[in-house]
Formats: C-alpha cells, structure tokens, sequence
C-alpha cells in the first residue's frame, strides 16, 4: 500500500472510530459496533457506514448512517429495528470491530 492510500485508510479508521462515539451520544445499550461496509463522499466531507450494532441482550440491527468528520453527532441514521436502536446514551466502553478487521474499544 502507498503513502497516500496508507493516509487515506488512516482517516477512514479514524472516522469510523469518532462515530461510534457519536453513536454512543444517539443509542442507549451498545454493547458492540461492527463495520461492514464504508464509503466516503468527497464533495461532502461525508462518510456513509453499514454496521452491525448489538445490545447487551446480544440483539442486534444492521443500519446505515452518514457521519460528516469532526462532528460531534450522526448526520442521519435509519431506524430498522426500534427495539435495538433506542434512543439514548451509551456510557459504557463499546467494542468494535474496523473495517480493516483491528478491534478496540471506544
């Protein structure tokens, strides 16, 4: 991998890091994140992420959102299953799981 696509990949891992915590602030009960697809919209400044997200009951949603980076909050999300993606803040660590198949916690 060159220096650039080095670069570009860095940021992406970035993104999908400082959106979890923008999750966190939007879904109560997220136990884990899981990326499945990523996408960035260069005219926008904009991300567009599918991810797995599952609750401390082990339920889980595949969703879609839009993250802008460096913003504190989800530009927009769709809701597919109501009883996982509840409204509210996450407090505690979350696992995830990059797009480049690393894990952490946020």
């Amino acid at each position: 991998m060159d220096k650039k696509a080095e670069h570009k990949e860095a940021e992406k891992i970035e993104a999908e890091r400082m959106s979890v915590k923008a999750l966190k602030k939007e879904f109560q009960d997220i136990k884990s994140i899981e990326f499945n697809e990523s996408e960035y919209n260069e005219i926008t400044g904009s991300y567009t992420f599918i991810v797995k997200m599952t609750n401390h009951k082990n339920e889980f949603v595949h969703f879609m959102y839009i993250y802008v980076q460096g913003k504190e909050k989800i530009e927009s999300s769709v809701i597919e299953n109501e009883e996982v993606q509840i409204d509210g803040v996450t407090t505690n660590k979350v696992h995830v799981i990059y797009s480049n198949q690393k894990k952490g916690e946020v």
